[in-house]
């Protein structure tokens, strides 16, 4: 599957009067996560001698966030809880045939993975199964997720998300924390540089239409 591919599919979803924006946001989120994947992946090879799949790496980045827009409506409006996003975005693919494999990302990326039990102690609306990462590919880009925000798009700081995530579940912040042993913290510097007038352009935008 090819990025040109993959981003034709969030062409296909994205909709409504701001269609464009954020579609923007949401792809160029996916790039981003992208690249910290693989940045962990490389470490993971060069300090370790681990493997993964990096090819399935990227194109699990570049899909898990595809059931975002299915959370607005066509005025952007919230039709649904926002952590419905992950199962909506698995809903998509499948029907989109897309394997499992690939499909998996959309649906175990949300916080740190979140399990059967935590579903049914936090009344959350959705199936009572189990969402997280199996597989090294799908931790990683679970994790790497954690490092970049979408609603007002920005680079997150490790201790930052710790603090969050443990305010909601200490147990979220105990597998955050396992995974930065497994995988260390990512060099957030370049993509900073880089993305840094994009940030500035869109963050603009998202303030004007708030």
């Amino acid at each position: 599957m090819k990025q040109s591919d993959i981003y034709k599919l969030h062409q296909k979803y994205a909709h409504g009067k701001y269609k464009k924006e954020t579609l923007e946001i949401c792809w160029t989120h996916s790039l981003i996560v992208k690249n910290i994947s693989l940045q962990i992946a490389k470490k993971l090879e060069d300090n370790f001698g681990i493997k993964t799949d990096t090819k399935l790496i990227e194109i699990g980045a570049l899909l898990h966030d595809i059931g975002v827009y299915e959370c607005f409506d066509d005025d952007n409006k919230a039709v649904c809880k926002y952590v419905l996003h992950g199962i909506k975005g698995y809903d998509i693919l499948i029907e989109e045939k897309i394997s499992q494999k690939r499909a998996r990302f959309a649906s175990t990326h949300i916080g740190v993975g979140i399990n059967k039990d935590q579903i049914e102690k936090e009344n959350l609306e959705l199936p009572k199964i189990d969402f997280i990462p199996i597989s090294l590919e799908e931790e990683i880009v679970c994790y790497a997720d954690k490092f970049h925000s979408k609603g007002r798009p920005r680079f997150n700081d490790f201790e930052e998300t710790l603090e969050e995530m443990e305010k909601i579940n200490i147990e979220y912040g105990a597998i955050l924390k396992r995974y930065e042993k497994k995988f260390g913290i990512p060099d957030l510097n370049e993509l900073k540089d880089k993305y840094k007038k994009w940030h500035k352009e869109i963050n603009e935008w998202v303030e004007s239409v708030r």
